[in-house]
């Protein structure tokens, strides 16, 4: 009988992130992301509990912002706000980069 060869079937890329969960850990924080075609995604950071959670947001987002500029070339910032002791929830915006001859900046895209 003859088989057909096992072959891994490759999961699709996530989507763009619309918003972040992030949660304290004893030895790291892990954080979910939504994604505006209804995927997600997870990871962590191998920071102590007691860093400082402007450190914490900043790695998450620099490890958000690398994935999402290498995948759909945008990039991306975060605005944080506290949901509860110990968990803060991040609204994702598009940051698109416009030429400087057209507008001389940056414009935001939500």
């Amino acid at each position: 009988m003859v088989r057909r060869p096992k072959t891994k079937k490759k999961r699709p890329a996530p989507g763009m992130p619309k918003e972040i969960i992030l949660l304290a850990g004893q030895e790291a924080w892990v954080y979910t992301f939504t994604a505006d075609d209804a995927g997600d995604g997870c990871g962590k950071v191998a920071m102590p509990s007691g860093a400082a959670i402007e450190d914490v947001q900043a790695a998450v987002c620099t490890s958000l912002a690398s994935l999402t500029g290498t995948l759909h070339g945008v990039d991306i910032d975060v605005a944080w706000s506290c949901l509860t002791p110990g968990s803060w929830v991040g609204r994702v915006w598009h940051v698109a980069v416009v030429e400087p001859a057209q507008t001389g900046g940056v414009s935001r895209e939500s």
